[in-house]
């Protein structure tokens, strides 16, 4: 009376079953790779001590040397900790400034254009012909010319 009853005909168990081995699968996957990384790095730190070891006296104190130098030089040249954060500071107001004085200050128009910013935006995107654009001019012209006769 207390039995489950299996709705799916027996196969959720496969599909599970299924599920767990591609699941276990890939963690094994993940393992091997990790194994031969790890045997890579080894066998290559190995080769590196072996080409160390074969280097004559006189290059081992100067690459010591060298690198004692680079250690001491990189010491120095620490950078405050409170630069990074004024210099993105200062770059954002540099960056705040610029974007608020392109929308304030009005753009300095050309004496002979007659046109505001959003005409100009309407021509642009108009769909009529390149020849309309190319006399434009002429169009102009003739509009004053019949303002002023």
């Amino acid at each position: 009376m207390n039995e489950l009853h299996d709705t799916d005909g027996g196969n959720g168990d496969q599909k599970n079953a299924g599920q767990k081995t591609a699941g276990q699968r890939n963690v094994a996957t993940e393992k091997m790779h990790q194994d031969s990384t790890a045997r890579f790095l080894h066998s290559l730190s190995d080769s590196l001590d072996q080409s160390v070891d074969a280097l004559d006296v006189s290059t081992q104190a100067r690459l010591r040397a060298a690198r004692r130098k680079a250690l001491a030089t990189g010491e120095t040249q620490h950078r405050p900790a409170w630069l990074m954060p004024v210099a993105s500071l200062a770059a954002a107001a540099t960056v705040a400034a610029l974007t608020v004085s392109v929308w304030l200050v009005p753009v300095d128009m050309a004496e002979d254009s007659e046109l505001t910013p959003l005409e100009d935006i309407a021509l642009l995107s108009d769909s009529e012909a390149l020849e309309f654009y190319e006399n434009l001019d002429f169009y102009l012209w003739l509009d004053e010319e019949n303002k002023a006769g």
